[in-house]
């Protein structure tokens, strides 16, 4: 079987999973459990502070090894913890794992970076970086479709301190935080067919941007230079 349509077959077999997932889950009532505020208030309760120690650890591990996109972690934050504290946990998270993965990456070295970004990858962001600099570092991690997790172990090599790495990471990260966290909080008035309905566009966008993200991500590293390639001229 040729790489294409094995990589289709994990896909189709991927958003079915998914989509049964979704009908388990609604069939076993758990859209009606998410939609009743006094069952989620006592479900937060009874974490404790497991829940929000979760949330941190989450947020690290997903910078780290990207067990689960982040946006689902802001959605859950916000949802079980509000906007104001959902955003705060998510945060810290991320500023933790990001100031491991550059941490890391300047403790072990460009062989360390290679092992865990792929090479095109690599090679685009080597490429970027080293054009842009800092306004490019910026920008990966505040616009959508780019692999801001990945930028941060190959911003790890660059000359810039890490100081000004993680600033432009921290603020750069920011707005897309708060826009999950702020969806996650406003879910909890949704009723269980919007919860439904909800999930459903969700798992419509996951897959379109499985299936495109090779071309989404070459489109925003060109949107990038361009930003940054204005700034630089600016500033001149």
């Amino acid at each position: 079987m040729s790489g294409r349509r094995l990589r289709l077959v994990g896909e189709v077999l991927l958003v079915g999973l998914v989509m049964a997932g979704v009908a388990l889950a609604w069939r076993a009532g758990w859209f009606e459990l998410l939609a009743e505020r006094d069952a989620l208030e006592r479900f937060v309760e009874d974490l404790g502070p497991w829940g929000p120690v979760g949330i941190v650890v989450a947020q690290i591990a997903q910078v780290l090894l990207a067990p689960v996109p982040g946006q689902i972690t802001g959605l859950v934050a916000g949802y079980l913890y509000g906007l104001l504290w959902g955003t705060v946990l998510c945060m810290v998270g991320l500023v933790v794992g990001t100031a491991m993965a550059m941490g890391l990456a300047r403790r072990y070295g460009r062989p360390l970076v290679e092992r865990l970004v792929p090479a095109p990858t690599l090679a685009r962001l080597d490429a970027t970086l080293e054009r842009r600099g800092a306004p490019a570092f910026f920008l990966i991690f505040l616009l959508p479709f780019l692999p801001d997790d990945l930028t941060a172990f190959a911003a790890g090599l660059s000359s810039l301190r890490l100081s000004q790495l993680l600033l432009l990471a921290t603020v750069g990260r920011l707005p897309g935080v708060v826009l999950s966290v702020l969806l996650g909080a406003h879910a909890g008035a949704l009723g269980p067919t919007e919860l439904v309905l909800l999930a459903a566009v969700s798992l419509v966008l996951l897959g379109l941007f499985w299936r495109y993200h090779g071309a989404l991500e070459r489109a925003m590293f060109r949107l990038v230079d361009r930003l940054a390639g204005r700034g630089d001229a600016g500033s001149t």
